[in-house]
């Protein structure tokens, strides 16, 4: 009877040992594999393996360790997300500038800025003109890289001119129109009274100085539009005209009054008159 209680006491014993052993090496595995899917980066999967150990061997020691390896993933995930994001959401190239219209008068040489910024910040941007403008529109860069400088050279026409201005960085462009104003028109003669004797007749020779890009009669950009009967008015080389009168003889009915009247100059809507007289 000892005998028989003795042996099922040994088999108890050995029941109990055996599923011990069982437990602590399922619990050991998952958490070993927790650990080398956590060294690859598959943090998700190692949480599960942590997760899968502490349901196996819930004893203190064993929760506290997956515990802290799962603490673990969830930063590397983390850094690893944010890493991804600010990879994802790289600053996009942009470029302004201050304006995208600029003009200038006609009558001097004239240096004006465009403020030119980028993000990111950087002066590697390039701004060009059209070959065909370039000898009347200079480019270029301020030290800092902050803005476009642009020098137009004085113009002596009255028709305006217009160009554009491409400022390029990386794939972003930004487009200036440029206008420079013409010279107002001015249509003169050297002088505005003619003086012809009447006793002795005569002629003068006027100069005519007109700044139109319309050309009449003769490629001439101005034209005589009226002068008086009594005297010959016509175009000589150049811009200049001659005015001239026969003279009067006493039976003349103006000899004694002598005669008078004007001479009209035309280009455009401009007009100027020159007087003439005889006396």
């Amino acid at each position: 009877m000892t005998k028989t209680i003795y042996k099922l006491m040994m088999i108890i014993g050995l029941l109990c040992f055996i599923p011990s052993g069982g437990y602590a090496q399922s619990a050991s595995d998952s958490y070993n594999k927790g650990v080398a899917l956590m060294n690859k980066g598959d943090y998700q999967g190692a949480i599960a393996s942590f997760k899968a150990s502490m349901t196996i061997n819930k004893s203190a020691a064993n929760v506290k360790k997956c515990k802290a390896q799962i603490t673990k993933c969830n930063r590397l995930a983390k850094k690893k997300t944010g890493t991804a994001d600010t990879a994802k959401k790289a600053p996009q190239k942009t470029l302004t500038v201050s304006t995208n219209r600029i003009v200038f008068e006609a009558d001097a040489e004239v240096t004006k800025s465009i403020g030119v910024e980028t993000q990111p910040e950087t002066n590697d941007w390039i701004a060009n003109v059209a070959s065909e403008h370039e000898s009347w529109c200079k480019l270029a860069k301020s030290m800092d890289g902050k803005e476009l400088q642009i020098t137009c050279l004085p113009s002596s026409s009255t028709i305006s001119r217009i160009t554009g201005i491409t400022v390029i960085y990386d794939q972003v462009t930004q487009f200036i129109q440029l206008v420079q104003k013409g010279r107002s028109p001015q249509l003169k003669a050297n002088i505005n009274l003619v003086k012809l004797s009447k006793r002795k007749g005569g002629s003068k020779q006027v100069a005519v100085s007109c700044n139109s890009d319309t050309l009449y009669a003769d490629n001439k950009n101005w034209q005589l539009s009226k002068y008086p009967e009594w005297c010959e008015v016509y175009v000589t080389s150049g811009n200049e005209m001659t005015v001239k009168a026969d003279k009067l003889t006493k039976e003349h009915p103006d000899f004694k009054s002598g005669r008078t009247g004007d001479i009209i100059l035309r280009s455009q809507d401009q007009e100027f008159i020159v007087h003439v007289e005889q006396k």
